[in-house]
């Protein structure tokens, strides 16, 4: 009788360790990669997020949306960074038009509808007067569009972007780094509504430690 009282004790105790695993079950291989050599984030006072993407990506442009909101809900000790990835020819362009959008201050205006040209109304972006074009819609001068193209900040993020990139091992986009050491995507997660679960996870991990 004893036996069975504590065979059904410890099925109980087996199955509430079970479901707290379940709840909270982020293993890392499985649902994120831990870098074996952490990479250095722009703010130690702060748990950083980054998104790794290609405006041509349709796998980006789907995730767009809801990262947006979740990242509009962040708390002020998490920061949230976008990095536009190279992973080909076609790609520079775009990644070309991010950082002269935010060095010209209208990345916020460009973002949501240079996804949409992209995917929605079928421009490529890939010329210097397509890309000209495009950006004067939101107030940049051509002249200086032309110039940022291939000026010094533009070329230095290009080339800060590629060595953290390669710090981060991924191979494919859209992909998530938390505090320059756990890489998740939605694939890995299982879904976007569980790669935000994955992601709060990794935040609370990153600063307990």
């Amino acid at each position: 009788m004893l036996r069975r009282v504590f065979a059904k004790a410890c099925l109980g105790l087996a199955l509430v360790f079970s479901q707290a695993c379940a709840q909270d079950g982020f293993q890392d291989g499985v649902h994120y990669q831990t870098l074996s050599k952490p990479v250095v984030t722009a703010d130690p006072a702060k748990v950083e997020v980054v998104e790794l993407f290609w405006y041509g990506c349709p796998h980006c442009d789907s995730l767009d949306p809801a990262l947006k909101a979740w990242a509009g809900k962040l708390p002020d000790d998490v920061s949230f960074a976008m990095m536009p990835v190279v992973f080909g020819r076609s790609w520079e362009m775009h990644a070309r038009m991010f950082w002269v959008a935010k060095n010209l201050g209208i990345l916020e205006q460009v973002h949501e509808p240079l996804f949409n040209a992209i995917h929605r109304e079928g421009l490529r972006l890939q010329r210097e007067d397509e890309v000209v074009a495009f950006l004067s819609r939101f107030g940049a001068e051509p002249d200086v569009v032309r110039r940022e193209l291939t000026g010094f900040s533009t070329e230095s993020a290009l080339r800060l972007t590629d060595s953290r990139v390669r710090a981060y091992g991924i191979s494919g986009v859209p992909a998530l780094v938390v505090n320059g050491k756990y890489v998740t995507s939605v694939s890995q997660a299982g879904s976007q509504q569980a790669l935000f679960e994955v992601l709060d996870h990794l935040i609370e991990k990153a600063r307990a430690e």
